[in-house]
């Protein structure tokens, strides 16, 4: 198993490294989950006023309809959270930073098992 080591200070400081999976076994690179900060901060505030408005709605007793407009809230403010460019996986580089840009879709991950990344 490797014992890859992600350096934060060679992160870039609008990226957040979520997860690192290291191989099991095998020469498999080490991979890093990462998440763009301002767009996961962003989606959260409009997710966020998505329940109030939920909340604002029942509190009221406002007719349901209303709350449809939490849901387009609720939804735009996932997909804003998860989109962007610079968000998916990346191949760990042997010096601690991010190497190669594998895209936003989940790689194979069954034969390596995830970490926390560490400060």
């Amino acid at each position: 198993m490797s014992n890859a080591r992600l350096d934060p200070s060679k992160v870039p400081s609008d990226l957040w490294a979520r997860r690192i999976w290291v191989p099991l076994s095998g020469s498999k690179p080490s991979l890093v989950e990462v998440t763009d900060r301002k767009r996961l901060y962003a989606g959260a505030v409009i997710m966020l006023l998505g329940f109030v408005v939920v909340v604002a709605v029942r509190a009221e007793h406002l007719h349901w309809a209303y709350a449809v407009s939490a849901l387009i809230l609720e939804v735009g403010g996932g997909l804003y959270l998860t989109g962007g460019k610079r968000g998916g996986f990346y191949v760990l580089a042997p010096d601690g930073g991010l190497g190669e840009y594998l895209g936003r879709n989940k790689p194979d991950l069954r034969s390596m098992r995830g970490t926390k990344v560490r400060s």
